[in-house]
């Protein structure tokens, strides 16, 4: 492995001033990983915290019968009145105490589209921060990538084992592309108070002949106020490039990845790219992700 240490200046922090978070209505209140990392990072940055509640999966009617159907109608937006009453109580005894400021939406109809007005608040919020779980091939993965490719703003997709939102260790994975060069920019709120930035070159992925190079990089980083800034070379085959970045991050005690989230399609029915896929999928620690 080739590291090179940059030395840093010092320069004022960039902050989130406003941090969105999203979940589910739920029956019961349980604390998500994303919302424990949403109120974790409101309050480390001073930021004020929106909560957005997505109306959950319609419940199957039992009959179609006009009389049936409006009776199936009103019992969905009850539940769903009931169910984002019980989130919004348990989020406000988790704030309690913490001295941050913070706001709760609901969806506004069960049957609403399920990202749209959550589209609207992620354009207009410095960070929006979203559940992992089990996103593959659930309605999950389509709200991640509708943040991440619409809103133009900033995403961090927190796995089920949770994460820290004052990360010490950060991995850039960087390719020179212009999606890395902003998921850079985004991520200074993060990126100038670690202990320790790796920027991460993945060698036998694609052509990186014409990236910019990683000691740019780092001068960068440099300027506004990266300390340690180091840089990493590691070599893995096309199929094994998420996989071998995995590796690197358990085996440096990694506590996030920065990474430009990329897709391949001319259409908006997008395919994601096989690296940002592969460690949706099997995220070992939060994903800061840029397009």
């Amino acid at each position: 492995m080739n590291i090179a240490t940059i030395k840093s200046s010092v320069i004022d922090y960039h902050a989130a001033k406003c941090v969105l978070v999203a979940i589910h209505g739920q029956a019961t209140f349980a604390e998500t990983p994303a919302l424990r990392f949403a109120i974790e990072l409101a309050a480390k940055q001073r930021a004020s915290l929106s909560l957005y509640v997505l109306a959950p999966i319609p419940l199957a009617p039992l009959a179609t019968s006009a009389g049936s159907a409006s009776a199936w109608l009103r019992r969905e937006s009850e539940r769903l009145e009931r169910q984002c009453s019980i989130v919004t109580k348990g989020v406000s005894k988790l704030v309690k105490g913490v001295g941050i400021d913070f706001i709760v939406e609901q969806a506004r109809s069960p049957f609403e589209q399920r990202s749209s007005r959550l589209m609207q608040l992620a354009r207009v919020h410095d960070l929006t921060v979203l559940d992992a779980g089990d996103a593959v091939g659930t309605t999950a993965r389509t709200t991640i990538e509708d943040i991440l490719f619409d809103s133009g703003r900033p995403a961090v997709v927190v796995p089920a084992q949770g994460g820290s939102a004052t990360p010490r260790r950060i991995v850039i994975a960087w390719d020179g592309s212009a999606r890395a060069a902003r998921s850079v920019m985004d991520a200074l709120m993060f990126l100038q108070r670690a202990d320790s930035v790796i920027a991460v070159t993945v060698s036998g992925e694609k052509d990186l002949s014409r990236m910019a190079p990683g000691a740019d990089l780092a001068t960068y980083l440099a300027r506004h106020g990266v300390n340690d800034c180091k840089l990493a070379t590691l070599t893995a085959r096309r199929a094994d490039v998420a996989a071998r970045l995995r590796l690197f991050v358990t085996e440096e005690d990694i506590d996030l990845i920065v990474m430009g989230a990329f897709v391949h399609s001319r259409f908006r029915e997008a395919v994601l790219g096989g690296v940002t896929r592969s460690l949706l999928d099997e995220a070992p620690v939060p994903l800061f992700m840029s397009h």
